[in-house]
């Protein structure tokens, strides 16, 4: 097939009126690489060598017990940076790497970079995007597979918290099932920033508490999207992209996977333990809320494996500032400052964060430096 005829085709099939020329190398490329050059307007060639070395990996032959943890971002969203690493970092499991695809506007974040510069299993793709044309989530999930060496793949938002049992407890379960192909959750626990709340999110179970079949379009929603903890063969995502989505590109990923290869292409874990915190903040693409089954106090919070994470501790500070915040501002009630005021720390907190000011702050963002786990006087800087 000629670039010409093959560009043509794109147009037609994703209704864009122009794209960017391939070059002539494309002419040895499959129509999933070529993809990638077309979305990403030119700027990502599927097979130049990246800074570090990197040499595409055939799709069934990623290295086997290696996972690759996968993370899109945006340069606007470095304050999560910091914890995406934190949660990397702390992994038990041995045999991983992370890929980051982020997209930026002005410039790349200096801390991506930084990291990726010294970290040997860190791979970060900084692509430059016009105003208000930022690449959708689904296309960075199939530049991050691409980049990926693993023979599996997990997913890490941002802006969630992950137990440093995650991977480990992901991977052993996924090694349970006949053939799989994707696991993900089908419950999780969830911290509300803004609230200073928690919950326990269970789709199937919320839903026949109020009358709502597991089929039923809003539950299936439920059950198949939020892919903070998909986790999958590499080779499954390369066969099948994800859908050149902002939302709803998980869901409809699995229903197709589920079309195509029958009902166990995607098994749903129920998830007791804790393994994840998925963090809501105001402005999460995604609600949790409609699937929450119950609240969760927050001692039994604690209790749970995600409370092991280096980011668990920043969380709380958060909600501790937050909730309190939001109090006195419910009450509109002045703290006094003498013997009856508040506790030093958390007044610091509130002052440093201007949250005494602004109770309806929709912003997670920790503040405090992680500690290398081969280092521990050495701090990340």
């Amino acid at each position: 097939m000629s670039l010409k005829r093959r560009a043509d085709e794109f147009c037609q099939r994703t209704g864009r009126k122009r794209c960017a020329q391939l070059p002539e190398e494309a002419l040895d490329w499959d129509d999933r690489e070529a993809d990638l050059w077309f979305y990403t307007d030119g700027d990502f060639h599927p097979r130049e060598m990246l800074p570090d070395g990197w040499v595409p990996t055939p799709a069934h032959a990623g290295q086997q017990g290696r996972i690759s943890v996968i993370c899109v971002t945006t340069s606007d969203r470095d304050r999560f940076h910091e914890l995406l690493l934190w949660n990397f970092q702390c992994q038990h499991f041995d045999d991983k790497e992370l890929i980051v695809v982020e997209t930026y506007v002005d410039e790349p974040s200096s801390f991506l970079a930084g990291k990726a510069a010294w970290m040997s299993n860190m791979k970060l793709i900084s692509l430059p995007r016009p105003p208000a044309e930022d690449l959708s989530i689904g296309t960075k999930r199939n530049l991050a597979c691409h980049v990926a060496s693993g023979e599996t793949i997990a997913h890490f938002d941002d802006d969630d918290i992950y137990a440093p049992s995650y991977l480990i407890t992901m991977s052993a379960r996924f090694d349970e099932v006949n053939e799989p192909k994707v696991v993900k959750l089908q419950s999780w626990h969830v911290g509300n920033a803004e609230l200073g709340t928690f919950g326990y999110a269970d789709p199937a179970r919320s839903g026949r508490r109020n009358h709502k079949s597991r089929n039923s379009p809003d539950i299936q929603l439920g059950l198949y999207g939020f892919g903070f903890n998909l986790f999958y063969l590499r080779s499954v995502a390369l066969e099948m992209p994800f859908p050149d989505e902002d939302v709803g590109e998980d869901y409809d990923w699995c229903m197709k996977l589920l079309k195509t290869y029958g009902k166990r292409a995607v098994i749903l874990l129920p998830e007791d333990d804790g393994i994840v915190l998925h963090v809501e903040h105001g402005d999460n693409v995604t609600d949790s809320k409609p699937f929450i089954f119950r609240d969760i106090s927050l001692s039994e919070i604690k209790n749970l494996h995600v409370s092991k994470s280096p980011g668990f501790g920043a969380f709380l500070k958060h909600v501790e500032v937050t909730s309190l915040a939001t109090r006195m501002a419910e009450s509109e009630v002045t703290p006094v400052k003498p013997e009856g005021g508040l506790p030093p720390h958390l007044a610091g907190a509130i002052a440093a964060s201007e949250m005494a000011n602004q109770p309806d702050q929709r912003v997670f963002e920790p503040t405090f430096a992680y500690q290398r786990p081969d280092r521990d006087d050495e701090t990340i800087m």
